[in-house]
């Protein structure tokens, strides 16, 4: 049996771990230590490596980003794979629904609050991306989706109701998910991302 330390596992080494502020992320990005090569995000105080992408997940996120920026009325903004920030997290989902105008993030990100709708394509980082479920809750986000690439299916978090359970609604691969805004009811067609 090895004596030392294996740093490459999954598991953290029992030693001493520091987690950071929001705040010092960002002074860490300013200062050069973390550049966006790195491929991180503050997940609960942690600074954590995101997942590699292969083309399915690009693709999803594609028509998912070009379905929302055409059907989106006026005073919504869809955001790919940018920040949200929350009191002790900042993800980069594939996608953001917030509400406002692009002039309202010059000098910060959106909220959790400010965002209607959050997802998350997971294909190998599914157990991740259900993980976060808790963080866009806590952060105020509205409605959390995970589309389940190795299942073909929409898992559905509703945060609406503060008093639920919240576990998903699981929505099979042949149907259509709609999105209700103030003025306007949004509908896609699963197919198009599952076929």
């Amino acid at each position: 049996m090895a004596s030392h330390l294996e740093f490459n596992t999954p598991v953290a080494p029992p030693l001493p771990l520091r987690r950071f502020s929001v705040e010092q992320y960002h002074r860490l990005g300013e200062m050069g230590v973390l550049t966006p090569e790195d491929r991180v995000e503050l997940l609960e105080g942690w600074i954590v490596e995101k997942m590699n992408q292969r083309p399915i997940h690009g693709f999803i996120v594609r028509v998912l980003n070009e379905f929302f920026l055409r059907e989106l009325p006026k005073g919504w903004l869809c955001q790919c794979q940018l920040p949200i920030t929350s009191e002790r997290s900042e993800p980069e989902p594939d996608i953001a629904i917030v509400c406002g105008a692009h002039e309202d993030f010059r000098n910060r990100h959106p909220s959790g609050t400010d965002c209607r709708l959050v997802i998350e394509v997971a294909d190998t980082s599914l157990e991740r991306d259900r993980a976060k479920a808790e963080i866009y809750r806590t952060a105020g986000v509205r409605e959390y989706w995970v589309v389940n690439i190795p299942d073909q299916r929409l898992e559905r978090y509703d945060f609406s109701d503060r008093q639920s359970d919240w576990q998903p609604t699981l929505i099979p691969s042949d149907s259509q998910v709609v999105l209700t805004l103030p003025d306007q009811e949004l509908t896609l067609d699963l197919n198009r991302i599952f076929k």
